[in-house]
């Protein structure tokens, strides 16, 4: 079993990543470092874990850690990372990787340089529906793929994060939200090479909290994306429209859940049944533990990387350019 420390104990860590650290089966957690004590004294207590620090930096001096989880604010990222690479540390670190491209390919360099492993998290192209849909479009269950519909909708208010880097400005939604998509785009249809059309407003929130976008891939595949910080009840719905038929899932509630239809029938598959909500009431997401079992295999050389640091250079070029598109003009206003 592999030994793991994780960097950061707030929201992320407790709802997510603990649930998936146990459920993965590969990883045994032996270190915890956040600059809270009280943060740090919630999570050992959940976690059992006996040593803490509040410097991160004294956790990568262990050697009986070979890798890190790296779950802080986005604008630590970097320089974590690099610290956690010159340590000898594989690294899992939360999305988006780094808020610029500059700082992404320090990290890649920095990769390179050490040989070892840096994965984003993206979780979702882990869930067991993504996989199903992933699959049977490989193997030409709905023809040529057209034109995908995507959306991330979520509540914010309810989310009681103890940071404010999301609301600060009209890009924390896109970098909030926006790896969510992309890392699912990504799989599917390659890198967005133009951004068509986007508008955004304000709907409960000082800054752009709601933008509809249409994007067009490198594979030139049509996408209709929406993201949303207002939506009481959160959803992640994605269909795929192909030349002989769609494919349709929901990431976030109803994981073990995929459907095909056509002119003459319309198919749905569960791997689940209503077993599974006790689960999602208790944040045990499948995608996570399926993101975890990849890095332990990545970790002992054996797959390939799902989604690469060169990957997340491009969904950042991507998110920078739509940053620069949320104008006054592309607002819409007095939406309710």
């Amino acid at each position: 079993m592999l030994h793991l420390g994780i960097i950061g104990c707030g929201r992320v860590t407790t709802m997510f990543h603990l649930h998936a650290i146990n459920n993965s089966k590969s990883w045994k957690l032996v270190g915890l470092a956040d600059n809270n004590e009280r943060r740090l004294k919630e999570v050992q207590k959940i976690s059992g874990t006996e040593y803490t620090t509040t410097d991160y930096k004294q956790l990568l001096l262990r050697d009986d850690i070979q890798a890190v989880s790296i779950n802080t604010p986005p604008k630590l990222h970097e320089q974590m990372v690099i610290d956690s690479l010159n340590a000898g540390k594989h690294v899992l670190c939360e999305k988006p990787l780094t808020q610029t491209v500059d700082s992404c390919q320090k990290i890649k360099d920095k990769q390179l340089e050490t040989g070892k492993v840096v994965l984003p998290v993206h979780n979702y192209v882990f869930a067991p529906s993504f996989i199903k849909i992933e699959e049977k479009l490989k193997n030409g269950k709905i023809g040529q793929l057209n034109k995908i519909s995507i959306s991330f909708e979520n509540y914010l208010q309810g989310y009681n994060s103890v940071t404010d880097f999301r609301t600060v400005n009209n890009s924390g939604i896109l970098e909030d939200i926006m790896p969510h998509i992309l890392s699912v785009l990504t799989v599917l249809a390659g890198d967005i090479k133009e951004i068509q059309n986007i508008s955004w407003w304000c709907k409960s929130f000082n800054v752009c909290d709601n933008i509809r976008a249409d994007l067009i891939s490198e594979s030139n595949v049509l996408i209709d994306c929406s993201l949303s910080w207002t939506k009481m009840i959160p959803n992640f719905k994605l269909i795929l429209e192909g030349s002989q038929g769609k494919l349709m899932t929901e990431l976030m509630l109803e994981p073990y859940k995929h459907t095909f239809e056509n002119s003459t029938e319309r198919i749905t598959e569960k791997d689940r049944g209503l077993d599974w909500y006790i689960d999602l009431i208790q944040y045990k997401h499948p995608s996570f533990s399926g993101l975890y079992r990849h890095f332990a295999q990545l970790v002992e050389n054996k797959v390939e990387q799902k989604i690469t640091v060169d990957d997340e250079i491009n969904m950042i070029k991507t998110i920078e350019k739509m940053v620069s598109q949320l104008t006054p003009e592309k607002r819409i206003n007095n939406v309710k």
